[in-house]
């Protein structure tokens, strides 16, 4: 299947609890629709397709690890930040596309969303000061002075070439709220017994005074989201109770997501001196090469607690004044020993390949060592990740194989809450919440 026209991508499905223990995500394979960011089903996908493109984070001013979300008006912006490192010097362009809350495009037209123009240019592109791998950085604030939101809700970023919209570098999500709720959540250990060991129950409570909502069943809807990754999410989900001006949200197993365990993590912000789990460091003629300590395989009953990023990374660069631009290109090799090939793929996952699973970070076994081994080119700075095994014939990548799966595990939940009131023609963002599990 051509690569450009697949995607491969993760999703919980509300059968899957009936089964005890999640012990895997689903893997759906799904041909793009007419847009090659869009899906069978029509929603609007985070994609990279221009393998020149790189270290591609999407943020709220001054928040590099936080989510994409912004107020409709008087609030802190978003920040595009990425490099280019091809050798063409193109020019990129970008354009909004507003979504429903499932992510298929909304009916509305950019007049009715967007103020100003349209489509713009991505000025500049910096390029890299003293690195040895040349890379130009670009830079981009949503709202700016060619364009703003006029309604709240989803919308997709498309970064294209040279006047497209064809062909697509790279699409990115993010969302702007209205922030007329309150939203009081926790995540913690299940009530069923079935679940306590493996996965995390989110229970929360959406206070809306001053928000009329006349059947909350048919107008709202709230999607759930672990860690920044879209597709292990729960989506479309309906109160369990209603009080007056408070819809609970407080069910056993629609709400449960797999516990996982914390992000294995590396450094390399110093190419001088082997910091936190890297075995060593040489230069190999023009470029870095840093080799990673040889993980192994969790022990699937054992649990052990260190502070992670949940999956995400930052740039940083020893001695750097801006990271964005003096930090350099690396080639980091990964090691996985195993006793014996698995049955199946293992990829490497986090947003250091931006939970995308292709040949770019599909992982080699190599009999005579013994494990699985992969390479890759990033930016300098402090990276998350985790390995995810395919087992063969199967659409469910197995966490629990190589990572484990508990309870007690820290992941991060985005909460959304929609509102679509009769006669209207795109779904509200009226807000949101960040939650962190097995906290008070």
């Amino acid at each position: 299947m051509n690569q450009i026209h697949s995607r491969l991508f993760i999703s919980i499905k509300k059968w899957l609890r009936s089964a005890g223990c999640f012990a895997a995500i689903i893997l759906t394979f799904q041909a793009y629709g007419q847009q090659p960011y869009q899906d069978e089903r029509g929603q609007c996908r985070e994609v990279v397709l221009d393998q020149g493109v790189k270290t591609i984070q999407l943020y709220r001013e001054g928040w590099p690890l936080s989510y994409p979300v912004t107020k409709l008006s008087g609030d802190v912006p978003l920040i595009l930040e990425f490099d280019d490192l091809s050798t063409e010097s193109p020019t990129f362009y970008y354009k909004l596309i507003h979504c429903n809350a499932d992510w298929t495009p909304s009916f509305l037209t950019e007049q009715e969303y967007l103020e100003g123009y349209p489509e713009n240019q991505i000025t500049g592109g910096t390029p890299s000061f003293n690195t040895y791998y040349n890379y130009l950085h670009y830079t981009l604030s949503l709202p700016n002075e060619n364009m703003n939101f006029l309604v709240s809700g989803n919308y997709l970023l498309v970064v294209y070439k040279d006047r497209g919209p064809s062909p697509v570098s790279f699409t990115r999500r993010f969302m702007v709220t209205e922030s007329k709720v309150n939203i009081e959540a926790r995540a913690g250990i299940p009530d069923l017994i079935r679940y306590r060991d493996c996965c995390q129950e989110v229970d929360f409570t959406v206070n809306h005074p001053g928000v009329n909502i006349d059947d909350p069943y048919g107008e709202t809807q709230v999607s759930i989201y672990q860690n920044g990754l879209w597709d292990l999410g729960i989506e479309g989900l309906v109160p369990y109770m209603v009080n007056s001006n408070e819809l609970i949200y407080d069910y056993q197993e629609e709400n449960i997501f797999p516990g996982g365990n914390e992000y294995r993590f590396f450094d390399t912000k110093n190419t001088r001196i082997p910091t936190y789990y890297v075995e060593s460091i040489d230069y190999v003629d023009p470029y870095f090469h840093f080799q990673l300590k040889p993980d192994k395989a969790n022990p699937p009953h054992l649990y052990f607690s260190h502070q992670d990023i949940n999956g995400k990374y930052a740039i940083e660069a020893e001695g750097a004044v801006d990271p964005a631009v003096e930090a350099d290109y690396v080639f980091v090799h990964f090691t996985l020993n195993m006793p014996g090939l698995l049955d199946g793929p293992v990829y490497i996952a986090g947003a250091l390949t931006f939970w995308q699973f292709t040949d770019m970070n599909r992982m080699d076994y190599v009999a005579e060592e013994g494990a699985y081994m992969k390479t890759l080119l990033l930016k300098q700075g402090v990276y998350n990740y985790r390995y995810l095994f395919l087992p063969a014939f199967s659409e469910q990548f197995d966490v629990s194989e190589i990572e484990g799966n508990h309870s007690e595990t820290e992941n991060e939940y985005l909460i959304l809450f929609y509102h679509r009131p009769p006669g209207t023609r795109y779904d509200r963002l009226l807000g949101h919440q960040v939650i962190h599990s097995n906290q008070p």
